[in-house]
């Protein structure tokens, strides 16, 4: 319950710790609300961020401790642990598997997604979603899924052929049903897909936004109906210019074959 939510004061401002949604936020201003993922991470010090002050027109830096100092039962609750077990943890520790972390830093596990029945390393670092036992493709460059990102879910949603293991090609101009030999999946973006390797990649410290992005090794794609992917639109377009078209090429051929041929 919101009103069940521990207040941390910081000279003469009060914040609700929000360890649910990470954030803060001012008591007695909530537009003052700040995310945890945008502060600067101290580590085990806790976190730093800028507070504006509406009263007097000056900004502070607001020195935050860890979360597990802040609430400890809110943070065992939900990455479900007992309180016992998080004592003398930090953040970090807490809130990324350190099993999963040891699989995919130590051992170099790479992360996977199955794809309608069949499996893909999910590899950033060389910007590839690699079928695991197809080795007629390279599979999926992530580069290419730019144009089907959806910026609402952080996802991609595209149309997938399951026979060759690639993006899957429509012709939006033509199409007049659902298309038979492909599917349309959705899945979740790069860097939650394999955020160490997003690291790697750019050059950044492995570990780094773990603990706001998440850890997982196994992943699933969402597989959704044609009927919900908004084509039935872009189909009774097509089939309604379908008779015009015929028309069109109809009366082209009678018009050239009224002029006879070219001499």
């Amino acid at each position: 319950m919101e009103t069940n939510l521990p207040i941390y004061k910081w000279e003469n401002f009060e914040f609700l710790v929000d360890v649910e949604n990470n954030s803060v936020r001012e008591t007695s201003n909530p537009r003052n609300t700040y995310s945890m993922f945008q502060m600067n991470d101290l580590g085990k010090e806790g976190y730093s961020f800028e507070h504006y002050d509406e009263s007097t027109g000056k900004s502070f830096m607001v020195d935050l401790p860890p979360l597990v100092t802040l609430d400890p039962n809110g943070m065992a609750l939900k990455y479900n642990k007992s309180v016992e077990e998080i004592q003398g943890s930090s953040d970090f520790e807490v809130m990324v598997d350190q099993d999963l972390l040891k699989k995919r830093i130590s051992s170099g596990q790479l992360p996977t997604i199955t794809i309608a029945d069949s499996i893909f390393y999910a590899d950033a670092r060389i910007d590839l979603l690699r079928p695991k036992d197809d080795f007629s493709t390279m599979g999926i460059r992530f580069d290419d899924l730019d144009d089907y990102y959806v910026v609402e879910t952080n996802t991609y949603a595209f149309p997938y052929n399951p026979r060759t293991h690639e993006i899957g090609k429509l012709d939006y101009e033509n199409i007049t049903e659902y298309p038979k030999d492909l599917l349309f999946v959705e899945i979740p973006d790069v860097k939650v897909l394999d955020p160490v390797g997003w690291n790697r990649r750019n050059g950044w410290p492995e570990t780094d936004d773990l603990k706001w992005v998440g850890l997982k090794l196994e992943f699933e794609a969402k597989i959704v109906p044609w009927k919900q992917t908004g084509i039935d639109d872009l189909i009774t377009e097509n089939r309604l210019k379908k008779p015009i078209q015929k028309a069109v090429k109809a009366q082209e051929n009678s018009f050239k074959n009224k002029r006879g041929p070219k001499l």
